[in-house]
């Protein structure tokens, strides 16, 4: 297809796997006509080599990696500086031109080039139901990065409370909060993923390189990246889910989906259960099991708000098993 200057054209910045995902449902479902761009940072290439397939499959137009591992953390008017050039030298579209912008992982600095130049943005929540816990996203990141968090923190990028957002999009039934309805627009994942036709849905799967799984487990094990995020030493993961374990997993057959920023190694905690290699985001294992497990078993996971309609879930709070 062929654009002519005058066709519209929007703008989706994604970091995560979930918001990856996410991007590309909400770009089939509302702007499947305009030109659409996507940002992706340049570390989501260990997770998904095959990101350039994006465009090939018309997922989106163009796509474009963000060097945010080039961005040094210090002063915030550098950031800005480096932020605007790398800009520019990768997308040959200013960022006025765009009809709409919509930007998850808004706490990343793409967002304080958009406020620089007074460009209104749609806002995602992080993650589903992170809009009404964004402390625990400003905290996770504190821990890590706190200039980047600090700054985030200052511009209300973590609950989109900055004044350039013009509206919220959220998973409206995981919130714990009611006092978004004015500004928040509901999109769920899992909603979408059920109403697209079989093949749309198998194009999807395909992209993130899983096929149909064949298991004998009961239960799905989710994963979190505890560690990672540094909210715990790795030990203190293993033995909280050692705990688990020998609680509440003993006899239950499991088959394990690792969250796809958990670098734990599960082998030697769960040696008879099997192990999903493939990277994908948690929202798609209701598509690729031969023979679905009926329950799901998690720690704090927000993967499972988007699978309440195809699981049994049990959402276990870690302070029990997290104990020194």
């Amino acid at each position: 297809m062929k654009y002519t200057l005058d066709k519209p054209m929007v703008l989706y910045h994604a970091v995560s796997s979930y918001q990856l995902l996410e991007v590309m449902l909400h770009r089939m479902v509302y702007h499947p006509m305009e030109k659409a761009v996507l940002l992706l940072p340049d570390f989501i290439v260990g997770k998904y080599p095959q990101y350039r397939k994006l465009a090939r499959r018309k997922f989106f137009d163009e796509v474009y990696l963000f060097p945010y591992l080039h961005i040094p953390h210090r002063e915030e008017r550098e950031i800005l500086e480096d932020t605007a050039r790398y800009y520019r030298q990768i997308v040959p579209h200013p960022v006025t031109a765009f009809q709409k912008v919509y930007v998850a992982g808004a706490h990343f600095y793409f967002s304080l080039y958009l406020i620089e130049q007074r460009v209104p943005f749609s806002f995602f929540e992080d993650a589903a139901g992170m809009l009404s816990r964004a402390q625990e996203l400003y905290d996770a990141l504190l821990v890590k990065f706190p200039i980047h968090a600090k700054i985030a923190q200052k511009y209300g990028l973590f609950d989109g409370s900055n004044p350039w957002v013009r509206e919220i999009i959220c998973l409206k039934h995981a919130q714990t909060k009611e006092n978004f309805a004015d500004r928040t627009i509901d999109f769920s994942v899992e909603n979408t993923l059920d109403g697209l036709s079989e093949p749309v849905r198998r194009k999807v799967i395909r992209f993130f390189r899983t096929g149909k799984l064949r298991t004998r487990a009961d239960a799905v094990l989710l994963t979190q990246h505890f560690a990672n995020l540094g909210m715990m030493g790795e030990e203190e993961q293993s033995r909280m889910y050692e705990r688990l374990r020998d609680d509440l997993l003993r006899d239950v057959r499991l088959v394990i989906k690792k969250h796809p920023d958990d670098t734990l190694d599960y082998r030697r905690i769960f040696p008879k259960a099997e192990q999903i290699r493939a990277v994908f985001p948690s929202e798609l294992l209701p598509y690729v099991f031969v023979r679905k497990p009926e329950k799901l078993y998690t720690f704090d996971s927000t993967g499972c708000e988007n699978l309440r309609g195809h699981f049994m879930i049990y959402q276990i709070g870690r302070e029990y098993y997290a104990k020194p």
